[in-house]
């Protein structure tokens, strides 16, 4: 009998340096009425635009702390963006009533626009500045994640700029980089996926992941079938 060896993978969040030179990739988005809507119509705003998924558990952790945070600082010219790539009708409506929110929902069902913005892991969180140039990126859900996201939202409506330590990854291991995509895994996800908590948690979330992601192939960790990040 051969004998199974289990690699257990441990989340970690380091820092993205700062890309204020890089503008927002143009991408065709479109609202819920299905109206057409560009990214460029907000220039003169800061700009969180959040890539979420219905199947994303902690999507509905972010949902509300973007809601709170449109609410604070909306006066002060920020807009929230929601942006899901799924093409489940049912699905879609069936979160946003679960989870109402105030701020703008958007749609990409080509996913074009996770590919422009290199999405890899859901939740994405992108804040772009008044000039529409990719500022930070913060990738994963959970309240360290969405202090920092406020961090860069208040600096930015200030007139600051973000230094290297302002965006969050998550760890390579989880990311999607096979033929599946981050926001194409949402059958074979399920709440043991969702990779936020405490570091145990973390680990044994990440291990059931890991081994979900082989099972269903493409190369397990480099890149395989499932996940909500």
């Amino acid at each position: 009998m051969k004998r199974l060896s289990i690699v257990v993978l441990v989340l970690t969040v380091f820092a993205t340096p700062a890309r204020g030179a890089d503008p927002a990739p143009a991408v065709r988005l479109r609202q819920m009425n299905d109206a057409s809507f560009s990214l460029e119509s907000l220039k003169g705003s800061v700009v969180v635009l959040d890539f979420w998924a219905p199947w994303c558990v902690p999507c509905r952790t972010s949902f509300p702390a973007m809601d709170a945070l449109q609410r604070k600082y909306e006066k002060q010219g920020l807009r929230v963006l929601g942006l899901t790539l799924d093409a489940n009708d049912d699905a879609i409506i069936a979160f946003l009533n679960a989870v109402p929110v105030g701020f703008t929902i958007l749609r990409d069902a080509s996913g074009q626009a996770g590919e422009a913005f290199n999405v890899v892991a859901m939740p994405t969180t992108f804040v772009l500045d008044r000039q529409g140039r990719i500022a930070a990126r913060f990738e994963g859900g959970g309240a360290a994640v969405h202090a920092k996201v406020e961090a860069a939202v208040v600096t930015l409506l200030a007139g600051g700029a973000l230094g290297g330590d302002s965006g969050v990854r998550v760890a390579p291991s989880v990311q999607a980089t096979g033929g599946v995509k981050a926001w194409q895994r949402g059958y074979l996800a399920d709440p043991m996926m969702s990779l936020d908590g405490d570091t145990i948690t973390q680990v044994l979330r990440e291990h059931i992941h890991a081994s979900k992601e082989g099972a269903a192939g493409n190369g397990g960790a480099a890149g395989g079938g499932c996940g909500c990040n």
